[in-house]
């Protein structure tokens, strides 16, 4: 089932009951041409099954997603273990205590939002820069610095990354559900039509039309008719 859909079953469901209704709809399609309905509406019909078959499904964007959110995850925990070493080592040179120290405001990173660890990045590093020559008793260099400079600037590239992977699948996510209830809409109005032009004339044919308002689902249905004519 899609989200803010007008059907209550999934798009295969939807699908292979739009199958079933083209086919009723070519097979009584001069009938059709008395209700004003032309190979128009069928085609078009055919064409938006065929979307909705390949459309991907809500899953490939939802793994998407998760895989920009992981290679985030990466980056930022490379961020801080190097902001950790730093730490250590600006401790070891000034003392947790010092006015120095403190500049550099370490505090637990754990808590902070990925754009505020890229914020907090910067900081420490325009801290250090102009005390590397105290720094490098503990070996730290520019090279150092340089570090945290590039992976701060790869979480920046994979927060965008990750927050456009969300936008697409909610955008797709959307299209998906447009596309569905369009078909559902062009589906429920071809059924109407084909119930009233067969209802008290051809059962068999009045229930090709009426089935697709049915809760089961096809292959639910199928096996009724098997087991009836068994």
């Amino acid at each position: 089932m899609t989200k803010n859909s007008n059907f209550n079953f999934s798009l295969s469901e939807l699908a292979q009951r739009g199958d079933k209704t083209t086919r009723a709809l070519i097979r009584d399609a001069e009938r059709f041409l008395e209700y004003g309905y032309n190979d128009t509406m069928r085609d078009k019909i055919i064409a938006i099954i065929i979307l909705v078959k390949e459309f991907p499904t809500d899953d490939y964007f939802e793994g998407m997603q998760k895989m920009k959110t992981n290679i985030k995850n990466m980056v930022r925990e490379k961020l801080e273990n190097d902001i950790n070493d730093l730490r250590n080592r600006a401790r070891l040179v000034f003392g947790h205590k010092s006015i120095e120290y403190s500049l550099f405001r370490f505090t637990s990173m754990t808590e902070m939002t990925d754009s505020e660890m890229v914020r907090y990045a910067l900081h420490v590093i325009k801290v250090a820069e102009p005390r590397l020559e105290l720094l490098a008793k503990r070996q730290v260099t520019q090279e150092n610095l340089d570090s945290i400079r590039t992976h701060r600037s790869n979480l920046d590239e994979a927060i965008d990354e990750q927050s456009s992977a969300i936008s697409l699948r909610k955008e797709k996510s959307l299209e998906r559900n447009k596309l569905a209830n369009d078909l559902y809409k062009l589906i429920s109005e071809i059924c109407e039509a084909g119930k009233m032009m067969w209802k008290g004339v051809n059962e068999a044919y009045y229930t090709d039309y009426v089935i697709y308002g049915s809760s089961k689902s096809m292959a639910e249905q199928v096996e009724e008719e098997i087991t009836d004519e068994q």
